[in-house]
């Protein structure tokens, strides 16, 4: 196999990391497997990390190093990026990166949840709090998101977790 980078983006609350948990899952015993996700990446930072661009890049170039270092240093065969990644030039940049210095294939997988769904879910209360004014340059809310025009993986927002990781698995193992 290939080494390959799945790079999971849409909105918070549109299913990211829950399907890319179901897919490390289902990987795991048969690849060296790797999975990066931006609330973690988030966590890491000793001040918390703001919604802007600036914040937002600087986490999706994280997460690009982080990718780069699973493998080329513990030689995964699977990398597993879930995160929100806002900006079409992000995730082509993510892209171009991990194709040119690790010869990956990379899969862009968009998650095709409307706002309005991703805010019914609010897993985290987020959108509440930027509704509220309490979260500035929340992406959806007062931040642009870019759909995905490059994803080789459209997931609709009525999939279930397996039909949504199922897809993912068949594009990037079979």
């Amino acid at each position: 196999m290939k080494p390959t980078v799945v790079w999971i983006t849409g909105l918070s609350g549109a299913g990211k990391t829950t399907v890319a948990n179901a897919l490390h899952k289902k990987c795991k015993e048969q690849y060296r497997v790797g999975i990066v996700d931006g609330d973690t990446i988030r966590a890491q930072y000793d001040k918390p990390k703001g919604f802007d661009m600036k914040s937002r890049e600087r986490i999706v170039s994280e997460a690009v190093y982080m990718s780069k270092n699973m493998i080329t240093f513990q030689k995964a065969d699977l990398v597993i990026v879930a995160m929100i990644s806002p900006l079409q030039s992000m995730r082509d940049n993510a892209r171009d990166v991990l194709t040119k210095y690790c010869n990956v294939r990379f899969i862009e997988v968009y998650m095709d949840t409307p706002l309005e769904i991703c805010e019914q879910r609010d897993p985290k209360g987020l959108y509440k709090k930027a509704r509220a004014g309490e979260i500035e340059d929340f992406t959806g809310i007062d931040s642009i998101y870019e759909p995905a025009r490059h994803a080789e993986i459209i997931i609709p927002f009525n999939y279930t977790v397996e039909q949504a990781m199922e897809l993912i698995y068949n594009a990037a193992i079979l």
